[in-house]
């Protein structure tokens, strides 16, 4: 990590490469406030997890996307990792891209 960052090769990180990191800090941290807020507006019931149920009303609501049963079981497989039968924020956040 520290190779990454320090741009200029001397061993040490000067005030641009510290300015550098705490920029790419905070856009990770947005972006991640904003997966966290579409996850809670999908979450109907607020139990910190997606239903199958609740991501194809999602998935119709705002997305304009009829989805079969067939297809949806689809997508759980894809992204529901621990096979709960519901869509954790880890989860969903490390498949954001497949909701754009």
């Amino acid at each position: 990590m520290m190779q990454e960052v320090d741009q200029d090769g001397d061993g040490a990180i000067n005030f641009s490469e510290m300015l550098t990191i705490m920029i790419r800090m905070h856009k990770k941290t947005r972006e991640t406030q904003n997966l966290l807020k579409v996850f809670e507006i999908m979450d109907k019931d607020g139990n910190k997890r997606i239903s199958k149920s609740e991501l194809k009303k999602a998935l119709k609501l705002y997305c304009n996307k009829k989805v079969t049963s067939e297809e949806m079981d689809k997508i759980m497989q894809e992204v529901d990792f621990d096979n709960d039968g519901y869509i954790s924020f880890v989860e969903f956040s490390q498949c954001a891209h497949l909701f754009k």
